[in-house]
């Protein structure tokens, strides 16, 4: 067997991609990169960092998609746009970890290796426009992605919750 650590970093920033690959190949990693479910390699990895938004696909496929790959391999979910829902199905699909944005990588290889570093007391608390996009992200997930169906559960027009899904806190 391999010293290797092998990483795939799945996300669609690219100037984060690139940096995240820059950093950990620093740091002795061999790194692949995704920036779609399309462009994932089915290669056997490690450790993986995984975006749970990629341009209007849902990163909980692609941790399904490298789970049936590497069914050893540590899945890191990264999100701007944190709730319970999604972090509870990440885990459930054989995430290792849930992490919030902006996170740096320190907490990221601490994450990958099974270690937590706490952020900074000082963080501002969650506000209410981001309590109120986390429940719509319940809905989302809850109506299987059905914008239209989840309008009408939420009591709102299709193009309100399309707006309030752009506008995100």
């Amino acid at each position: 067997m391999t010293d290797e650590k092998k990483l795939l970093i799945v996300e669609d920033d690219n100037r984060l991609r690139k940096t995240l690959r820059i950093e950990f190949e620093e740091r002795g990693y061999v790194v692949d990169e995704a920036d779609s479910l399309a462009t994932i390699p089915p290669r056997r990895y490690q450790y993986s960092i995984v975006d749970m938004r990629l341009q209007g696909e849902s990163g909980l496929v692609a941790i399904q998609k490298i789970r049936s790959v590497s069914p050893e391999c540590r899945i890191i979910a990264v999100t701007g746009y944190g709730s319970i829902t999604t972090a509870v199905e990440a885990i459930k699909l054989g995430a290792s970890d849930y992490l919030t944005k902006p996170v740096d990588v320190e907490m990221l290889e601490a994450a990958l290796e099974g270690r937590r570093i706490s952020r900074d007391e000082n963080s501002p608390p969650i506000s209410l426009s981001q309590k109120e996009h986390e429940y719509i992200e319940y809905m989302l997930l809850k109506n299987e992605g059905n914008i239209a169906k989840t309008a009408k559960a939420l009591g709102l027009h299709r193009q309100s919750l399309q707006r309030k899904l752009k506008k995100r806190p």
